[in-house]
Parts: C-alpha cells; structure tokens; sequence
C-alpha cells in the first residue's frame, strides 16, 4: 500500500512539474502579464464549476463515495450488535444450575458470543460427545467469522481503487490539457495551469474517499480481532466446564 502510494506521488508530482515547466518556456512574461486577470478567475469559480470541470470520472468517485459511506455505516452498526462482552455472558453461564438455566442465559443476547455459547449448550443439551461439541462450536465461529469478515474486502479495495480512479481522470484531464495547448499554442499559459488544476480535482476526490475508507478498514478489523479473541477465549472456558460433570 505504501509504495503504491509513494508511485501514485511521484507520477502526479512529475505530471505537475512537466506542465509547469512547459507553462514557463512558452510565456513566463505574459503570465506575470494576466496574473491579476487569473486571480479575478479563480475567485470567480464556483463549487459547481470545479465539479462540472472533473468530468464522468468524478461522477463515478462520486458513486463510490456513496458506497464506500454505506459499508462504513452498516459494519459500524453490525460491530455495535455483536460486540457484547463474552466474559460477562460467561458469568450469567456459570451461575445456572443445569443446562436448561445455562441455556435460558444466553436467550435474547444477539451478541456473537452469544449465538456461539448457544450452540454450544444447546449441543451439550442434545447429548453430543465432548469431542463433537467441541467441532460444533468451533463451526459455530467459522459461520460467525464470514459474517464478521462481511464487505471488508471490498472496503479494502476502495482504498486502493478510489485513488487509481481520481489518477486515471486526471491523467486524461492533462491529456485534454495538452491538447488544447497543441492546438493554440502557448499564447494563454494559464489556460493551461487552469485545466491542470481542474484535471486534479479527481485526484483529491479519489484520496478523500480512500482515506476515510482506510480508516474504517483498519478500524473494523481491529474491532474483529477483538470480538473473536473474547469470544474464543470464553469459549475455551465453557467447553471445559460442559466437560464436567453437570445435573441434566
């Protein structure tokens, strides 16, 4: 992730520099010349004008951010859910009789170690083995850790997507640029720095979807780890508590 983005870096900066270099060697007079006609312009764009400027490239970063927004609110309200404390359920567990009042502990806890610890009493409840208790819990948590791991890779690729997007639609906005120049020569230079800084737009448009994605990303799966470390570690504590001997 690093050293794509230290490429990314190095490409618009060299993008940048080339065409300033080239704004200089055509008309560095004439710029001094219509700086205050520049300035008057610039002042004079609007929001909607730097929108319109970043093309259906923006639109599509646009679409993305949505996306990216939707995942982020609906893993933060799933993580919320099923974060409840394993330890404290564990206690409520422990504190039954029988496995009939072990199993009424766990009843309207929507937690994940919850759904798990069910499982798991309502197997040793039926009759199964040890051993196979111990399988179906540990199935259990495989079906939970899909639910958990739900829409993070696509997360994931927002960070490095959105990025690559902004970048293409600014690669053809200096195209665009370039070819104006071609076209009417280098008689009006800041045409040229103008479509430049239009062509960038969606390079800041792709980093300000990234960065808060990569943020939730890493946030997420943090909160994953955590949530599957306590479960687990209850988890282990009950099995060998269903392993002793227990009044029906």
């Amino acid at each position: 992730m690093c050293a794509l983005s230290n490429r990314m870096s190095r490409v618009v900066s060299g993008i940048f520099w080339t065409a300033l270099a080239m704004a200089a060697v055509g008309g560095t007079g004439r710029v001094f010349a219509q700086e205050a006609g520049a300035v008057d312009s610039v002042k004079t764009k609007t929001f909607w004008d730097m929108l319109q400027a970043g093309g259906p490239i923006l639109l599509l970063l646009g679409l993305l951010s949505v996306i990216t927004a939707t995942l982020i609110i609906e893993r933060f309200l799933y993580y919320r859910s099923v974060g409840g404390s394993a330890g404290e359920l564990l206690h409520k567990i422990k504190q039954g009789a029988t496995l009939s009042d072990m199993l009424r502990a766990t009843n309207d806890v929507p937690s994940l170690a919850g759904r798990v610890m069910r499982t798991t009493i309502q197997a040793a409840r039926n009759g199964y083995k040890p051993d196979e208790i111990e399988d179906l819990a540990q199935s259990a948590v495989t079906k939970e850790l899909i639910s958990l791991e739900k829409h993070l890779p696509l997360l994931d690729s927002m960070v490095t997507m959105c990025p690559l997007i902004g970048l293409l639609g600014t690669t053809i906005g200096m195209i665009h640029s370039f070819s104006v120049v071609a076209a009417i020569g280098m008689s009006d230079p800041t045409k040229l720095a103008g479509g430049i800084s239009e062509a960038l737009i969606n390079t800041a448009a792709g980093l300000a979807v990234a960065i808060p994605a990569l943020f939730a990303y890493n946030y997420f799966s943090g909160k994953k780890e955590a949530i599957l470390m306590d479960t687990e570690e209850s988890l282990t504590e009950l099995i060998v508590l269903l392993k002793s001997p227990t009044p029906p």
